[in-house]
């Protein structure tokens, strides 16, 4: 599917310099943090709940080498409609996971989600029976959005993979998609990820018309960040946070159990996890069984199971 807003959408990302190999975020001022990619560090006596989240993603920062992303047009995840889990015949693809409405958390005065944080294993994916020469892909990831049809937004990242006989391959991707704009997923190029690799991913919006994700390797021992300003006339609704698997091609493949871990999301003033309001949504197969089976482990810790096909 052609996306003309494409290379205005590379063009609006921002990317970052890599940092010298002496930096520590933990004490860097606030105009080295947004020079090389780091959101701002919030006040611990007025955001306590978001300067923890803060501090987890990046207490390893030290031991990391942070690099400048490389965009690219992602082909693959660019294909699918974000909104068919708002669908009633998204069947076969859609959601399996746990979401938590931001308004199930009786937060008073009502406040948005900003920051959503996991760290999970890279799950291997396998064929399934079939035709092998069928490209099969699913996605893994983490992310803020609003739930109304009629003015949709999805700020997100995660890995992917798509396996097409003996061929697999694995990559990392962000997205703030809009059914307004409807852009593109973007793919870092050159994150490299495999199977049984260690990873984190922030999303946050640490302004309502700012995106921001970071993403690290704890095997390859790398990390690097994404901006994404929000198009003209859109804001980050942050009513949902949400921890997820996608099925993207019409059929799922199989793949070892998808376990997020280090689960947390935030407010301005509040952080949470899983519970209270934590619920459970699996991927559905079109003979109506599901393809797919979610649990919440702990307040922390989501699963997601594959079940083979309907």
């Amino acid at each position: 599917m052609a996306h003309p807003t494409s290379p205005d959408l590379l063009s609006r990302l921002q990317t970052f310099e890599s940092p010298p190999a002496e930096f520590d975020p933990q004490i860097a001022d606030a105009k080295q943090l947004r020079r090389h990619g780091f959101p701002r560090r919030p006040d611990p006596e007025k955001e306590p709940q978001l300067m923890r989240l803060w501090r987890r993603a990046f207490t390893r920062a030290p031991r990391l080498h942070m690099v400048k992303a490389e965009l690219a047009i992602d082909p693959i995840m660019s294909r699918r409609d974000p909104q068919r889990n708002l669908k009633s015949d998204f069947n076969p693809s859609g959601w399996g996971g746990v979401i938590v409405p931001t308004a199930s958390l009786g937060f008073s005065p009502y406040e948005p989600a900003n920051t959503v944080f996991a760290e999970w294993v890279v799950p291997e994916i396998f064929p399934v029976a079939g035709d092998p020469s069928t490209p099969l892909t699913v996605g893994f990831w983490v992310g803020l959005d609003g739930s109304d049809p009629t003015s949709y937004e999805l700020l997100q990242a995660g890995t992917a993979a798509t396996i097409t006989g003996n061929s697999v391959s694995y990559w990392a991707w962000t997205e703030w998609y809009t059914s307004q704009y409807g852009d593109p997923a973007v793919q870092v190029t050159n994150f490299a990820i495999q199977p049984g690799d260690m990873v984190s991913f922030l999303v946050c919006s640490p302004q309502p018309d700012q995106g921001f994700v970071s993403m690290m390797n704890y095997r390859t021992q790398q990390a690097t960040s994404v901006g994404i300003p929000a198009r003209p006339g859109v804001t980050s609704v942050g009513g949902r946070a949400e921890w997820i698997v996608e099925g993207i091609s019409a059929d799922l493949p199989d793949f070892s159990p998808a376990v997020f871990t280090n689960i947390s999301a935030g407010t301005q003033h509040h952080s949470f996890s899983l519970s209270p309001g934590g619920s459970i949504t699996n991927i559905a197969g079109s003979g109506g069984s599901s393809l797919t089976q979610a649990y919440i482990a702990s307040p922390t810790t989501a699963l997601v199971l594959w079940e083979g096909s309907a």
